[in-house]
């Protein structure tokens, strides 16, 4: 059996799983806020640290989080990480959420 736009129904039931956890990854304000400055580019947690008032600890946690996630990605350059939004589908959707919300 096909859904709308000939996707199985059981390809269309793997997709809701892995929307619903993006959509609980948003749901904390703070990790909304962290994502939508990756969507901008790749940032430092010292860089994420002054663009949010988070504490280092309270950045790391919530990069930790989202990395295991799935959603972000780690950049080693030197002494110093750099975090991205791993695909371009997260990054259109926090662009669609800016232009409504924001």
């Amino acid at each position: 059996m096909t859904a709308k736009g000939n996707m199985s129904v059981e390809a269309m039931e793997q997709k809701c799983e892995m929307v619903a956890q993006v959509m609980k990854a948003l749901s904390h304000p703070k990790r909304l806020l962290i994502l939508c400055h990756l969507a901008q580019g790749e940032r430092s947690v010292s860089q994420l640290e002054c663009l949010t008032g988070l504490s280092q600890s309270q950045v790391s946690q919530f990069l930790k989080t989202m990395t295991l996630q799935g959603l972000i990605q780690a950049r080693n350059d030197g002494s110093f990480k750099y975090f991205s939004v791993v695909d371009k589908e997260l990054e259109q959707l926090l662009e669609a959420l800016h232009q409504v919300y924001c």
